[in-house]
């Protein structure tokens, strides 16, 4: 570390599994240490707190009126997202926000007007548009038209017991795939309109199962793209079938994973491996952003969050309601 950098004090609101996972990546990087950690549950809060040698807290308004923080991950469970997150950024200290950004989108559309008028930074933990595959993917697409996008994670019921809640998670598009639609709209441009059918408990009776456990949704790009996002929650633990993203271009194929890129020509195929830790890429990019007061190094602003929330949000409204869905009208009268 330089010797006059000064160490940055980060908080964290939601200790549990994912605010432990993403702070466990600062560890690597120069001058950053955890300050202050909230959660409702004790017990999570003073272990992460203690790990830094920070503060515990289970009120995060009495946190924020009492440490002076350089940035805050909120990484509460999805239906807790909006009303944290909000309070961070009134309090005027950038943001790093779980995906997705809120499953009420008046409340995103409160924060994103919160966080433009003050000048706050927010970077959504949309990882994959930081990670070598997606590097080698815009390069090898750039100004290339692409025919049709295919996303796919199959995946068995979530290890948290609140996401088995639609209500809470929001299902699987929403939570987890959203990754895929996020990607999506990073490589192949804006979605335009969306289309949806889903089952409901069709394989899983689960006690305490409330959630869609097939996903079938179709989307249309803006440049003409056409789309599909396959997910499910059926299968058992152990199933190897991970996220992909084909993009089907002239005489060409490129495929991105949660491992890199692949170019799949008549000649043969290239790959790009990713390097590090997958989610290590979005974790450097926000510190970097407070570190240099340079917002734009982060590829996965709040607008940006908020779109491809929208998309994964859309598709829910559309099995629910039998409507195709344009994505444009439904962020404008949602978010505002």
């Amino acid at each position: 570390m330089n010797e006059t950098q000064r160490t940055l004090r980060i908080g964290v609101i939601g200790a549990g599994r994912m605010g432990k996972s993403q702070t466990d990546l600062l560890r690597d990087m120069d001058g950053v240490t955890v300050t202050a950690a909230c959660d409702l549950l004790p017990e999570r809060a003073n272990a992460l707190a203690a790990a830094w040698g920070g503060r515990a807290y289970s009120d995060y308004a009495r946190m924020l009126a009492t440490e002076p923080l350089d940035g805050v991950y909120v990484c509460t469970p999805t239906h807790a997202h909006g009303d944290p997150a909000l309070a961070v950024v009134e309090a005027g200290i950038p943001l790093f926000l779980e995906k997705p950004v809120e499953l009420d989108l008046a409340k995103a559309g409160r924060l994103l007007r919160a966080s433009e008028s003050r000048r706050v930074p927010v970077c959504v933990a949309l990882h994959w548009r930081y990670t070598k595959g997606h590097e080698a993917a815009a390069w090898l697409m750039e100004d290339k038209p692409i025919s049709m996008v295919n996303l796919r994670w199959y995946w068995t019921r979530p290890p948290v017991r609140w996401m088995w809640e639609r209500e809470k998670a929001g299902g699987q598009i929403v939570d987890q795939n959203i990754h895929l639609i996020d990607l999506a709209q990073s490589l192949a441009g804006d979605i335009e309109s969306v289309f949806a059918f889903y089952n409901h408990r069709q394989t899983n009776f689960d006690e305490g199962f409330d959630n869609w456990d097939g996903y079938a949704v179709n989307f249309r790009h803006k440049n003409g793209a056409v789309g599909l996002c396959a997910g499910t929650y059926s299968l058992f633990p152990e199933i190897q079938v991970g996220p992909s993203a084909d993009f089907a271009l002239r005489d060409e194929l490129i495929r991105v994973t949660d491992q890199g890129a692949a170019r799949f020509t008549k000649d043969g195929v290239e790959e790009w491996r990713n390097e590090g830790p997958f989610r290590l890429g979005v974790n450097a990019a926000f510190i970097e952003a407070i570190r240099a007061g340079n917002p734009k190094v982060i590829r996965s602003d709040l607008r940006t969050g908020i779109r491809s929330t929208a998309a994964a949000l859309a598709a829910n409204y559309s099995a629910e309601s039998g409507e195709i869905v344009n994505l444009d009208d439904f962020i404008r009268q949602r978010v505002g």
